[in-house]
């Protein structure tokens, strides 16, 4: 199977991240995508905690994605581990627990550059592993890139939204509607998140 690997903090998850994944559905035949919340990295630390993250992609998953055909999946493998976790480490634990697999990890032209030099194993992690592209809104793809990436249509959706800003206007007595869907609003007030 191909299957796209969508890792990020997802802190909250909002409109950015579902159009995203609407692009992948659109552009990229695959037979499954992932949504994959990060744990804390060496650096950065999430801070949200992962099960509450894991529940509002669900929500917005549910609430954006009602009916698609590709199966978008919530997996919980990089929160789950016991110790602080790479991109390295969670590529080989996908492959080892589902060989035979084709995976390609979602990332934003903001990061295609740096894996190689800031990602911890980068070098080793961009040159054995399989990417997908997509421009974010302010840093173009690369013409030519390496065989092993990806580009996904230079014409996809693009938004400017993050969840720092998110995060800013809840902070601020926002309910994040539209940026963020009503079930994910609704979790947060009722968790009392970002406040």
């Amino acid at each position: 199977m191909k299957i796209v690997i969508y890792g990020g903090a997802f802190n909250p998850p909002h409109v950015g991240h579902a159009i995203a994944i609407e692009n992948v559905l659109r552009l990229f035949p695959c037979d499954e995508i992932w949504v994959m919340p990060t744990a804390d990295r060496h650096d950065k630390k999430v801070g949200t905690p992962g099960k509450q993250r894991v529940a509002m992609l669900d929500l917005m998953v549910k609430e954006f994605f009602p009916y698609t055909t590709t199966p978008i999946k919530i997996s919980a493998m990089e929160i789950e581990r016991p110790k602080l976790t790479t991109t390295y480490e969670t590529k080989q634990e996908l492959e080892s627990q589902f060989p035979g697999n084709e995976f390609h990890f979602l990332v934003g032209s903001d990061i295609l550059g740096d894996i190689e030099t800031k990602w911890h194993q980068g070098k080793e992690l961009f040159n054995s592993g399989k990417f997908l592209a997509i421009q974010n809104a302010t840093i173009p793809l690369p013409d030519n890139p390496p065989k092993h990436v990806t580009l996904l249509d230079k014409d996809a959706i693009r938004v400017g939204i993050s969840s720092t800003f998110v995060r800013g206007l809840l902070k601020n007595g926002y309910s994040g509607i539209p940026y963020i869907s009503k079930g994910v609003a609704d979790f947060i007030r009722e968790a009392g998140l970002y406040r």
